[in-house]
């Protein structure tokens, strides 16, 4: 996959209306941003057809697709299309933004997931494409990348960028390419024959194999290799990985996975039932209600290619020639995917010059690391700061503005961020005497927007109240709290949303019982409760 150069960037830009804020990722067709709907005052994940693709047909073609296919599908449990247009030479597409993780990243984490969160996602995913499966939508990519997750446990299916209408050939693929994700692809789709809704079970089965057992139900070391397997080979028994798993959900998802379509369900209403009497019995009708996730952690849903499913679609298509050439570069593909993955996954969500931050791994010593030793400078800051979120670690986020001084106003603007990662490092070390002066810095600073500068006042008056700890109710005399509650109280919602989801967990909870009392205070004597 060849990645978009900074100049193609359109971070800052307006189209048709809608402020990009931040490119959250590159897939092999289209480009992901973060922007802000002016008109209704929403966050949108906004996907564009890449530059090297604008004016090719058959990509636009297939790039509308998507739109075209879910725009009809209005459904609590499918990521839905809001507007699709083009603005000037950009082709785009405007869908709902689910901030949360996806399947994928949350089993990593977690290992196998609890029965309960299992079964609830299974539950959602499968009332998702049953209702894709009533117009005759077939999905043709459910893995556990595309199922996102939410913090209260909503199950949104994302990315019908495959998806095709049952019975309609619309050319837009040579005949033979398997689309999908080998990993979790139907024999049929393998072997190019054609697919229904039944493909798109054999795929969900594949995917609650993975979070009920940890790990998928076939590997391989190539591509090819690892279609086989869905051809060929049987999945160890669940209940052999998992003895404690009920009997009657191991025999649902080992039929999900027969390899002939009629030996599965036959359809995704059949699963249901399945399942519903399955929730009644073992789970005493708890598994098709929304479960919060534990452990959940708030991340930026980005569109990846996998190298895998570009060799197996050159290997399906029986391109000989091909595979010589494709085995030397498979290295660089790999590196290039991992440049990638520092790059582009874990860019920051960001609102203005604001950050929702998501840190991937705290190290609590992490305050005892002052240098930049080590250290690898990047190209441009933007790079810098990505590696940063990556690594996690003081040495990286001092790197920023070692490397890249605040001279000019796009290095400010990363400098002040990286202040407030510090700060965040510091206080979950214990080093609240070394976070106050990053805080310092982005409140002073005449450079620092709204948010940052709220962040920073709220997480500094939460380190005063440790050195100063008041009788309960008077944390709200705190200067810090007070100009941070004044200030929250002028901006919309979102914003506040916002504010609150960047405070680190524990000043959180303090800051949410400080904001309860405030808004005590604040109301007009004699005025009436929403329960009186």
């Amino acid at each position: 996959m060849n990645r978009p150069t900074e100049g193609n960037d359109l971070t800052n830009q307006v189209i048709a209306g809608y402020s990009v804020l931040h490119r959250l990722g590159v897939g092999g067709m289209s480009e992901v941003y973060l922007a802000f709907q002016n008109s209704l005052h929403r966050h949108v994940a906004l996907k564009v057809l890449r530059a090297d693709f604008v004016g090719s047909e058959e990509h636009e073609q297939r790039f509308l697709q998507e739109a075209r296919s879910v725009a009809s599908l209005i459904h609590p449990n499918i990521v839905q299309v809001y507007d699709v247009g083009k603005f000037d030479s950009t082709l785009y597409i405007a869908q709902e933004y689910v901030p949360g993780s996806n399947l994928n990243s949350f089993i990593q984490r977690r290992g196998a997931l609890p029965l309960e969160e299992a079964v609830s996602i299974l539950w959602q995913a499968t009332s998702a494409l049953q209702k894709a499966a009533s117009i005759g939508l077939v999905h043709r990519d459910i893995k556990p990348d595309n199922l996102l997750l939410t913090p209260d446990g909503e199950v949104k299916v994302a990315d019908f960028g495959l998806a095709r209408a049952r019975g309609k050939n619309q050319n837009l693929t040579a005949v033979g390419v398997a689309l999908g994700t080998p990993l979790y692809m139907s024999p049929e789709q393998v072997q190019g024959l054609t697919v229904d809704s039944r493909s798109d079970l054999y795929s969900l089965g594949a995917t609650a194999y993975h979070m009920l057992s940890g790990r998928p139900p076939f590997s391989g070391e190539t591509a090819l290799a690892l279609a086989m397997q869905h051809i060929q080979a049987e999945a160890v028994r669940l209940d052999q990985l998992r003895p404690d798993l009920p009997e009657q959900l191991v025999g649902i998802v080992h039929q999900l996975l027969k390899k002939s379509p009629e030996d599965r369900f036959g359809s995704a209403m059949e699963l249901a039932r399945e399942l519903r009497s399955f929730i009644e019995v073992h789970l005493e009708g708890r598994g098709d209600k929304m479960i919060p996730f534990s452990g959940l952690v708030i991340e930026h849903q980005a569109v990846t290619s996998s190298v895998a499913t570009e060799e197996l679609q050159i290997l399906m298509m029986g391109r000989d020639s091909g595979l010589k050439d494709a085995s030397t570069k498979k290295k660089q593909r790999r590196s290039t995917s991992i440049q990638n993955a520092i790059l582009w996954f874990g860019l920051p969500l960001v609102l203005s010059s604001a950050l929702s931050f998501t840190l991937a791994r705290v190290d609590p010593f992490a305050h005892q690391s002052t240098s930049t030793a080590g250290v690898v400078r990047e190209t441009s800051v933007q790079r810098q700061f990505a590696l940063a979120l990556v690594e996690n670690n003081l040495k990286h986020w001092n790197a920023v503005s070692e490397f890249f001084p605040p001279t000019d106003a796009l290095s400010r603007n990363y400098y002040l961020k990286s202040q407030i990662q510090i700060a965040r490092l510091r206080i979950e070390g214990d080093d609240l005497a070394g976070a106050e002066p990053n805080l310092r810095t982005v409140i002073e600073s005449p450079y620092s927007d709204e948010l940052l500068r709220c962040i920073a006042r709220i997480e500094l008056g939460w380190i005063q109240q440790r050195g100063q700890r008041q009788p309960s109710g008077e944390e709200i005399r705190n200067e810090n709290y007070a100009r941070a509650m004044r200030e929250m109280s002028t901006m919309i919602p979102e914003k506040q949303r916002l504010i609150r989801d960047a405070l680190p967990a524990r000043v959180r909870a303090e800051w949410e019982t400080v904001d309860y009392l405030y808004q005590a205070e604040s109301k007009p004597v004699g005025a009436a409760s929403l329960g009186d």
